[in-house]
């Protein structure tokens, strides 16, 4: 049964983990966080969020479900926008704004990145308005 929707805006902090490094790969490198650490309302999708990292607050999309692409499993994965970090923080705080969309399966790659490429505009441009 998937859980329903928790209201939003929802925050909650998590520690970061060692991820596959697909992400990088791709073009759209992410932070993965540790799925204990994720509240268990949590519906699997797509979201807007704000991350802070120490002092800073920067603008992301998160993915938070199975990875059908790859045939992996459930992941909660953090793609910082408009910025990148020189390493990789030990935890950080993610204030969930908005969900933007279900999570799909992609035929190509090429499909995935220009669907993260359409989520990163929608995201930039839905925080920006409600900054």
């Amino acid at each position: 049964m998937t859980p329903l929707a928790p209201s939003l805006p929802l925050t909650f902090t998590a520690r970061v983990v060692e991820g596959a490094g697909r992400g990088r790969m791709i073009g759209s490198p992410t932070l993965n966080v540790s799925l204990q650490d994720v509240p268990k309302s949590m519906r699997e999708g797509i979201y807007a969020c704000r991350v802070q990292i120490g002092n800073k607050r920067l603008l992301a999309a998160m993915h938070f479900g199975p990875r059908p692409v790859f045939h992996d499993t459930r992941t909660c994965e953090i793609h910082l926008i408009d910025h990148s970090l020189l390493r990789r923080p030990s935890r950080l705080t993610v204030d969930v704004v908005k969900r933007i969309r279900n999570i799909r399966n992609f035929r190509t790659i090429a499909l995935l990145q220009k669907q993260i490429a359409q989520d990163v505009v929608k995201t930039r441009n839905l925080l920006k308005r409600k900054a």
